[in-house]
Order: structure tokens, then C-alpha cells, then sequence
């Protein structure tokens, strides 16, 4: 069975796995890439070639992403003709804060709640703590969001 059999002509939209803030191009390709792979067939291995064409991702972009995965644990990839990637972690364990702190830098939705030390209005700001609530709860519903949840809620 081809992933996406019920669509063949069905390609990822970033807008589509767009959460409530802008993620960067590299995270929702990650995204993208991860949840092709966790329609595979058990065992089955999936190129860079085919994940790129299949969901319109540059292939030398997609490339470096997939080895930032397979370096963060969350991919594994064999080499060789027949070579390919695979997810390492069941799409169920895998969850989209797992997946954005593997890509992400940045880990806060504002500098100082993920950096105290680097915000120089620390002693006059009056939107830290709530930005700090957000914060909490955006990284709740990414933590508690599974991989196989987001390929399920979009048909894939």
C-alpha cells in the first residue's frame, strides 16, 4: 500500500499543519517528512527523492532535515541503493514538541520566557507573565499532540 493510497494526488499544505504561531519552514517540513514516514508500511523505507516529490519539499532542504532528525533520534536511515529513512519512534510516542525541539532554536514564543538572562526590560515588562501562561500551554498541547494524532485528524 502506498502512503496516501485514498489520495493520491494529495500534498501537504503548510497551512494545513500551521499551529497558532508561525513555525519556521524547516519545522513544518519535519513535520511534513515524519508524517510520510509514519504511513509507511512497518518496514518499508522511504528516499529523500519520494518524500520531496511526494510533499513538495525541496530535495537539498529536505535532505539536511532528515539528518538533523536522524541525529535528534526521532528518524533512523539506512544506507546504500536501497537505503532510506524511517521514523525511529512510533508516530503514537512522537510528539510535535518532540519534533520542534529537535528543529527549533528557539524554544520560547518570546525571548525572555525561554531566556531570562538575554531580556533587557526584565525589571519593567508587564507581559512576561502571561506570554509565560501561553507559553505553558502552547507547550502542553505540543507535548500532549502526537504525530499519529496529526496524521489522523488530516486524513493522511
Amino acid at each position: 500500500m502506498r502512503p496516501y493510497s485514498d489520495q493520491k494526488s494529495r500534498r501537504y499544505k503548510c497551512s494545513e499543519i500551521a499551529f497558532m504561531f508561525n513555525l519556521s519552514k524547516k519545522s513544518e517540513y519535519g513535520v511534513m517528512a515524519l508524517a510520510y514516514l509514519s504511513a509507511l508500511e512497518p518496514g518499508k523505507l522511504a528516499s529523500v527523492g519520494e518524500i520531496a516529490k511526494h510533499s513538495d519539499i525541496p530535495r537539498e532542504h529536505l535532505a539536511k532535515i532528515l539528518s538533523e532528525l536522524v541525529k535528534a533520534g526521532l528518524a533512523a536511515s539506512n544506507s546504500g541503493p536501497t537505503g532510506g529513512f524511517r521514523l525511529a519512534i512510533p508516530a503514537s510516542q512522537l510528539s510535535l514538541a518532540d519534533i520542534l525541539n529537535a528543529l527549533e532554536k528557539r524554544s520560547g514564543l518570546i525571548d525572555c520566557v525561554s531566556d531570562e538572562a538575554n531580556c533587557k526590560m526584565m525589571d519593567r515588562c508587564h507581559i512576561r507573565t502571561p506570554m509565560a501562561r501561553v507559553h505553558k500551554k502552547v507547550n502542553q498541547i505540543l507535548e500532549e499532540t502526537m504525530l499519529e494524532d496529526l496524521v489522523a485528524k488530516y486524513n493522511v
